[in-house]
């Protein structure tokens, strides 16, 4: 029988073809069955505040504050708000997240936030009644995340804009949910996204109280409810926080306490009065001096109140 070269050849690419598409077959359908089988794992963001390389305690001073390096404070109430809470991989991600409802957690169709509250009423510092704050604690975010390895997350310090019209307009103070029954400015007026309040001694023994209050401002007219007539206050002042390289089964989120306050002098601003004293209500630096160096730190624009993660000097990974 003649030998039909043609004919083996054609037949032998055909099988060799087959074969390589089959392999490519078969590696496609393992990678979507890896995708198909993925299944959500538990999270828990843990937070915690340090003076420097000193975690913060209600019974501890810590020292070298004030422009001049001296006073030292003791923390009473330490208290933020975190929402837009977000997972990237190593591709830069973003890795899909749930987040658990809670005391401490709220969910609503406009949008998450969580409360961190670091201190609690018991003692020390934390026990002075003009400064002190609530008695229940938080330090953790849960929730859950397909877990591709977290690289990075990413959040803002406060309650969005548009939580914030939602639950002033359909509740009262007597009945907001929680966490979102504490840590307004007035009810009805906005919120205060995160706020410190803390003792102060000077180096002669003079004792005296700082209020660092970073929160929404002109968000209302006169006699209306926050947001009621616009959808966003005309300083929102949410500071943005974004941390690389960080893996929530890792690291913790640290709030660097001498960050915060670097460039305050903690001088009184009562003439005539020497008692030590640090006030920050979000007001223009003209009428706060401690507002300017506070604001900066925090990455905000006193000018527009916007913010920019990459000018927040105040969060760090651990």
């Amino acid at each position: 029988m003649q030998f039909n070269a043609n004919f083996k050849l054609t037949t032998f690419t055909s099988l060799f073809v087959a074969t390589i598409l089959s392999a490519c077959g078969d590696s496609n359908s393992t990678d979507n069955s890896n995708k198909d089988t993925a299944v959500a794992s538990a999270f828990s963001l843990n937070f915690k505040a340090m003076s420097g390389t000193e975690e913060i305690d209600c019974d501890a001073m810590f020292t070298d504050y004030g422009t001049d390096q001296s006073y030292s404070i003791g923390v009473s109430d330490l208290r933020f708000y975190v929402s837009n809470l977000k997972f990237y991989d190593q591709y830069d991600v973003e890795i899909e997240a749930t987040l658990d409802e809670n005391d401490f957690q709220y969910q609503s169709e406009q949008g998450f936030v969580a409360l961190v509250d670091l201190t609690s009423t018991a003692s020390g510092a934390c026990a002075i009644e003009t400064l002190t704050g609530t008695a229940r604690t938080n330090s953790v975010i849960s929730g859950s995340y397909t877990d591709t390895g977290v690289a990075k997350v990413s959040f803002d310090l406060g309650v969005p804009q548009a939580v914030m019209q939602q639950v002033i307009a359909t509740t009262s103070v007597e009945d907001a949910p929680s966490p979102l029954n504490e840590m307004y400015w007035s009810w009805a007026s906005g919120y205060r996204h995160f706020l410190m309040n803390f003792a102060i001694e000077d180096t002669n023994g003079v004792a005296g109280g700082g209020y660092l209050h970073i929160g929404s401002k002109n968000c209302t007219g006169d006699g209306l409810l926050a947001l009621e007539t616009q959808d966003e206050c005309e300083y929102i002042n949410t500071p943005k926080v974004e941390l690389n390289n960080f893996d929530p089964a890792v690291n913790t989120v640290v709030v660097d306490i001498q960050s915060i306050l670097s460039g305050v002098a903690f001088a009184s601003t009562t003439e005539g009065v020497d008692t030590p004293a640090v006030s920050c209500h979000s007001a223009p630096s003209s009428v706060q001096a401690d507002c300017g160096p506070v604001f900066l730190n925090f990455g905000i624009s006193a000018e527009t109140g916007a913010s920019l993660a990459a000018d927040n000097a105040t969060i760090s990974a651990e």
